[in-house]
């Protein structure tokens, strides 16, 4: 069962964006000054709060709202894209509406997937400002508890000459007060034990969102030009307290980014015209 699409309202206010300014260690009165919401900090508004009774045990939401059906909402947040006709504004009402408009069903490495694209469009003033497309990958928990996985191996990626870089390197208060930010409760975040124990990861993961926002705020901090497409692939996970090198590289009509591991893997990818 497909979930019905839903429209909210709400007041797209500064607080949010000065927190997460804060998290990051930016500026925030840069932020004060100027009513332009960044290109990815619209994933701080339009949240759904989940009632504690519908929240699984790894923090996610359960049942329809989740897959579309009673499949486990065991998640990933694998790609997105995202179309800008005009920058949102901090401290004006605006209308997001959502809908599911594909789900696929296919196989992986740990059994059953289920691929579920939702759009968004995001309003103010009764004008269209973002067309957003996500891809959520949700899959079957695994009936025992898996081995601590090792290294994944490196992306096979296009070698590009760099034309900036910085590393950044997310803490464990980073992961929590971004988790809170975006009422993610899922435990692979800032659950040690559950992380490694339930889903064998070898630490806590970093959000792939928050990968995202810090690729685009890369490209932001040097380029003053308006964002008109954004879009992100996820490939391996990142890990809490291990450096991340984030490149940009221009091409002949936007400037490709990447996200890479401390062996130098390609972690994720991402477009920005």
């Amino acid at each position: 069962m497909i979930p019905e699409p839903r429209t909210v309202t709400m007041l797209l206010d500064h607080w949010p964006v000065r927190a997460l300014a804060a998290t990051l260690g930016l500026d925030e009165g840069a932020f004060a000054a100027s009513p332009v919401l960044p290109p990815l900090w619209h994933w701080l508004y339009f949240l759904t709060a989940t009632h504690r009774s519908d929240t699984g045990v790894d923090g996610h939401p359960v049942g329809p709202a989740s897959a579309g059906d009673e499949m486990p909402a065991r998640r990933v947040f694998a790609s997105a894209r995202l179309s800008v006709e005009r920058p949102l504004r901090i401290g004006l009402p605006a209308r997001q509406s959502e809908s599911v408009v594909r789900t696929r069903e296919t196989r992986g490495k740990s059994g059953a997937l289920r691929i579920v694209t939702s759009e968004y469009r995001y309003f103010q003033d009764d004008e269209l400002c973002i067309c957003e497309q996500r891809d959520i990958i949700y899959r079957q928990p695994a009936a025992d508890p898996p081995a601590v996985a090792a290294r994944p191996a490196p992306v096979a990626g296009e070698s590009l000459a760099v034309d900036y870089s910085e590393e950044f390197t997310p803490d464990a208060v980073m992961l929590f007060r971004f988790s809170a930010l975006t009422f993610n409760a899922h435990r692979i975040h800032y659950d040690q034990g559950y992380a490694q124990g339930r889903e064998g990861y070898r630490e806590r993961v970093v959000h792939g969102p928050l990968v995202a926002i810090l690729l685009g705020e890369l490209f932001r901090k040097r380029l003053s030009a308006p964002v008109r497409r954004f879009e992100f692939r996820a490939h391996h996970p990142l890990f809490v307290d291990e450096p991340i090198r984030l490149t940009a590289a221009t091409a002949a009509d936007h400037t490709r980014l990447q996200a890479l591991d401390p062996t130098g893997a390609m972690a994720m990818e991402a477009g920005v015209w």
